[in-house]
């Protein structure tokens, strides 16, 4: 199984250690998430489970838990070298310029920084716009400008509220 940390961590209860199989350290592997993500990297944890041989088809529900993580990925995908021109092109014409993704906030918060983004700093998570009402949602959203860990609908809630503040999205 592959996915984001934050997920496959929930999902596991021991990880793969040189002698054999272990308790979970959710603590350090966080903090190794959160070390690789600093660093602008996407991250992916990787996990497995056994299953005896007879076993017929899979269901995702057999896979939700009881999994051994077996580590993470790091992957540096940097931005393209003309994003920081267009980046600080748009700023200096009085554009806003806005970042909405679903990578992990260590991750967007770096990214943003490398491309020159205002706001770089306070970067706001698609759990957070889940507890937001639509009047805090446009404030927030006409606030911010990096958002990260969003699914599509925050994406729309975003545009929207933008939009409804006059913004030209």
């Amino acid at each position: 199984v592959k996915g984001a940390p934050e997920r496959l961590l929930a999902m596991c209860d021991r990880q793969r250690g040189l002698a054999g199989e272990e308790p979970l350290d959710t603590g350090a592997w966080h903090a190794r998430v959160e070390a690789l993500a600093a660093e602008g990297m996407r991250v992916i944890a990787v996990a497995t489970r056994s299953f005896p041989h007879d076993t017929g088809a899979l269901a995702p529900g057999m896979v939700e838990a009881g999994l051994v993580l077996v580590g993470l990925l790091g992957l540096i995908d940097p931005p393209r070298e003309e994003v920081v021109a267009a980046v600080a092109e748009c700023q200096a014409a009085g554009i806003r310029v806005k970042m909405i993704t679903g990578d992990h906030a260590a991750t967007a918060g770096a990214i943003a920084r490398e491309v020159g983004l205002r706001g770089a700093g306070d970067v706001v998570t698609g759990a957070e716009l889940d507890r937001l009402d639509d009047a805090a949602l446009r404030a927030r959203a006409r606030q911010a400008d990096v958002f990260a860990r969003t699914s599509p609908e925050h994406k729309l809630r975003l545009v929207e509220a933008l939009q409804a503040e006059g913004g030209v999205v």
